[in-house]
């Protein structure tokens, strides 16, 4: 039972993505729009207005207070209900921008080097970062005192396999394999950390070679925090930055998960390794409030003064552990806020939207696919436990000063009956409600990758934002289930012209 759970969040996991795909009908205009078409030419002025009073844009576009509808299909299996807040930028005109990709250059990095730590020394992270005899060494003893006292199966992978039904469970798990593995890594193991200061930069360190695109790995030492320090350049991701708080070598990997307390769930799963909302609270130590001011000060000393926080999240740091205890159940250790910030342009936003974007089409696909930007901050009371940097970009030329949009009552036309199709491969015997609770105009970056994937447009799009609640017959058994993130859109929309957009795909 629990495996085919698993089967159904996934594949409804990659549902809320905002694939279009499997349409049982064809609409009777052409709202799907084919690659190679996002165009500038596609976009047009609209007529000039005096209104420049406070929401003009909404009154421009006849956007209700509300958002309110029900659909249904004709068998029942698909049921729609927008009961939503209707988010609106209080701008009389919105500009079509060409962006491009900020350069990953030296003057960049040193700027990110001295935002988040000053003038203390950055360490080589390969070494520093190696694991010594004394901490090999006490692994190694927490293993051979489970062996003394007869416990051989630590994790409970071997009970899990024996449950399962596998027929040799106990090829599940070896601690003598394990402590055989440790033992080696001891002996491999120096006695000191080597402290080698080097200046961060792409192609420096020799063992990241043949890492075609550029790798950095780093290590910092702030009072009593050290951080990891990494910067990665890749055909997908032309900048990734990632900084981490590391609190133990033996398994220094954190894992921050943002969207466990979307919607106001008190109790997000019966996973008792999950704190109540309360105790992640009281984890994390500080108010929403005072994460982004802390975040607000590391935006100020990057020079990002055209981004502003967006949303925040009540935040859970999982330990992956190393080795066997990675896969073991969730061990939320930390709790903190995650805090999301994309650009203003002209005073319109780039909608918040928790996509990365990159997708490819087929697995046989050549086109170069160009994510998402993306800045993210995790701070608790102990100041920043991460922080992300991703892809950003580079505004150029104005293509259009005033684009013309669809009115709401169009743009609502077009989810409604998009939803339906959207869903479909999805229903019947299977049925599924979706339940929109907000629905909010934004900037997102556009591209073609099969002529351009270094370059796009920003152009305004709508994004629905709610809950789908399945019912899933799965080898005749029901499985009931919801899903839904605050940052995740259930449907995206070109707001000039209807066509609805892939963000995984970026087009």
């Amino acid at each position: 039972m629990k495996q085919k759970q698993i089967l159904s969040l996934l594949l409804c996991g990659a549902l809320l993505s905002g694939l279009v795909t499997g349409c049982k009908k064809t609409p009777e205009k052409p709202i799907v729009r084919e690659k190679g078409t996002h165009s500038v030419a596609n976009y047009k002025e609209a007529d000039p207005t005096p209104e420049t009073s406070r929401n003009a844009l909404a009154k421009r576009l006849q956007v209700p207070e509300k958002y309110e509808a029900l659909a249904a299909g004709n068998d029942g299996s698909f049921e729609l209900t927008c009961d939503a807040d209707i988010v609106v930028p209080d701008a009389a005109e919105i500009p079509i921008y060409r962006v491009g990709q900020k350069p990953f250059d030296q003057e960049w990095i040193d700027q990110v080097t001295k935002a988040f730590f000053g003038d203390a020394p950055v360490y080589d992270g390969t070494a520093y970062f190696q694991m010594t005899k004394a901490e090999a060494l006490e692994k190694l003893n927490v293993l051979k005192a489970w062996q003394a006292e007869g416990n051989l199966d630590p994790y409970g992978w071997i009970a899990a396999a024996r449950e399962y039904g596998e027929e040799n469970p106990e090829e599940a798990y070896s601690l003598q394999d394990e402590i055989a593995s440790w033992e080696q890594r001891y002996q491999e193991c120096p006695e000191t950390n080597a402290k080698t200061e080097i200046t961060p930069a792409l192609g420096v360190q020799a063992e990241y070679d043949d890492f075609q695109e550029g790798y950095f790995s780093g290590a910092v030492e702030l009072g009593d925090a050290i951080y990891s320090y990494r910067l990665r350049e890749t055909t997908n991701c032309p900048m990734d930055i990632r900084i981490c708080r590391i609190d133990n070598k033996i398994s220094p990997q954190v894992d921050w998960v943002s969207f466990i307390y979307g919607y106001d769930v008190k109790k997000p799963s019966q996973d008792s390794s999950i704190p109540s909302r309360e105790k992640a609270k009281e984890m994390a130590g500080i108010t929403p409030e005072e994460a982004i001011e802390i975040a607000d000060g590391y935006m100020e000393k990057l020079g990002l003064s055209n981004f502003s926080a967006k949303s925040t999240s009540l935040s859970l740091g999982q330990d992956l552990g190393n080795g066997y205890e990675s896969l073991l159940e969730s061990n939320y250790t930390k709790a903190g806020y995650m805090v999301s910030y994309t650009r203003d342009v002209d005073g319109f936003p780039v909608t918040d939207e928790m996509d990365m974007g990159g997708g490819l089409e087929s697995m046989e696909s050549t086109l170069e696919p160009w994510c998402y930007e993306r800045i993210e901050f995790y701070v608790n009371k102990e100041g920043l436990q991460r922080a992300d940097i991703f892809n950003l970009y580079q505004l150029e030329e104005e293509q259009v000063s005033n684009v013309e949009l669809l009115s709401f009552p169009e743009i609502a036309g077009i989810f409604e009956e998009m939803s339906a199709i959207h869903f479909s491969d999805y229903t019947s015997p299977n049925s599924v409600k979706v339940n929109i609770s907000k629905a909010e105009l934004g900037y997102m970056r556009v591209y073609d990758p099969g002529t351009d994937s270094r370059h796009g447009l920003l152009v305004p799009v709508w994004d629905f934002f709610g809950t789908a609640d399945y019912h899933q017959v799965y080898d005749g058994e029901a499985n009931d289930y919801s899903i839904g993130y605050p940052r995740r859109s259930i449907l995206t929309i070109n707001a000039a012209d209807g066509t609805v957009i892939d963000r995984g795909l970026g087009y």
